[in-house]
């Protein structure tokens, strides 16, 4: 079908498009695109909202199910529809729809801007999902920044780029039934578009452009986190599956960040109840059993009906990540009016793979970025593909 204008009479309306927010990534299902010579790669941007606002200062090819038609420049807010996706100022239309900038523009979800093409998807629950597809190195440039601080040396910003590139291609296809490889969140790696470049992240992943971290060839699972308090960990220890080129080191280069975290025996109480592990009258909490790095392996929660054993790795779950940087942790009881236990820790993360914070450490003692790698990923080889 040949390309049709659709009006922009939606610029007025939405005058305020700084006012919508963009958040989280989710997609449904659907056959991902043919790849090229270079690495396609599609990540959710935004899940299950309500609307969407997509702005432009250029015209808009708008490909979907129904046909073909071009936006004006302007900026459009696209709900879902019964049968398919509303954009204001054009109407319904079949979804899928791809939009894609013309004349080198970027598009923009709200106020941020990406890369390549956007994909706008209706999910079943009768909501908007986003999703962006780019070049693998181009979304790398928008994942770096967010991961590591750019002042850190070249070494351990170059070994980043390729712990991050390694990762995202080992998760070709893993949200394939949401049609999706990646998402913009912890869950993959955090990406933020144009808006979380930087030039001297950019510049480690064009330094290591096509590089890959290898194991009986295949890219590897690149597992990387903050920082190891001392001494990563083994990966099947934290979820289970054992690979082999995840195995536990001593990390002298780290800064083993310290935290601590108090909790009345009343608060964790209630939180064990809402992650279905009933414990009442808690009453002391000690750690019963530690890995080879350290880590609280199981932890001990002395109940009115007796001890309730939780692994470490689900208590960490049940307090939350943030509250609780790791599991590499001591406990002790704090007495008083409000009985609480006090957790002590040094760490951030899971500890497995890469230590970033170690990595840093290991760059400003002059490793290059290809020995930082093979330290924290045993066997593995670094090629160019």
């Amino acid at each position: 079908m040949s390309a049709a204008r659709r009006p922009g009479a939606a610029a007025a309306l939405l005058a305020g498009t700084a006012a919508f927010l963009a958040l989280s990534a989710l997609a449904v299902a659907g056959p991902p695109p043919a790849r090229g010579t270079s690495t396609v790669i599609r990540a959710g941007i935004l899940r299950e909202q309500e609307r969407v606002v997509i702005v432009s200062d250029r015209a808009i090819e708008v490909s979907a199910p129904s046909g073909r038609f071009v936006l004006d420049p302007a900026a459009y807010e696209v709900i879902a529809s019964p049968s398919g996706i509303e954009i204001t100022g054009a109407g319904r239309v079949d979804a899928p729809v791809r939009l894609a900038p013309t004349g080198g523009a970027r598009l923009h979800v709200a106020i941020r801007p990406y890369r390549g093409i956007l994909e706008l998807r209706r999910t079943p629950a009768g909501r908007i999902t986003v999703i962006n597809e780019l070049d693998l190195e181009e979304y790398l440039y928008g994942v770096l920044r967010m991961e590591v601080d750019p002042r850190w040396p070249p070494d351990a910003l170059r070994a980043q780029a390729v712990a991050a590139r390694t990762l995202a291609l080992y998760s070709l296809g893993r949200f394939a039934a949401e049609g999706y490889d990646v998402r913009a969140t912890t869950e993959s790696q955090v990406y933020g578009g144009v808006s979380a470049e930087d030039p001297r992240t950019t510049a480690a992943v064009e330094a290591t452009r096509g590089q890959v971290l290898v194991f009986e060839g295949r890219p590897i699972f690149a597992a990387y986190h903050s920082d190891s308090g001392g001494h990563t960990e083994a990966s099947e220890l934290v979820w289970g599956g054992r690979y082999a080129y995840l195995r536990p080191v001593a990390d002298p280069y780290t800064v083993a960040q310290v935290w601590t975290l108090r909790l009345p025996l009343s608060a964790l109480e209630e939180r064990l109840h809402r992650a279905g592990r009933g414990a009442s009258g808690v009453s002391a909490v000690d750690v019963a059993e530690v890995t080879s790095s350290g880590r609280a392996a199981y932890v001990r929660i002395a109940t009115g009906a007796g001890a309730l054993i939780v692994r470490g790795t689900e208590l960490r779950t049940i307090l939350g990540a943030e509250a609780m940087k790791s599991t590499l942790f001591t406990a002790r009881m704090l007495p008083g009016e409000l009985p609480s236990v006090e957790f002590a820790g040094r760490g951030s993360g899971h500890g497995v793979g890469m230590s970033q914070w170690g990595a840093r450490g290991q760059a400003l003692v002059g490793r290059g970025y290809a020995e930082i790698l093979r330290y924290y990923y045993t066997g593995v080889t670094l090629e160019a593909r």
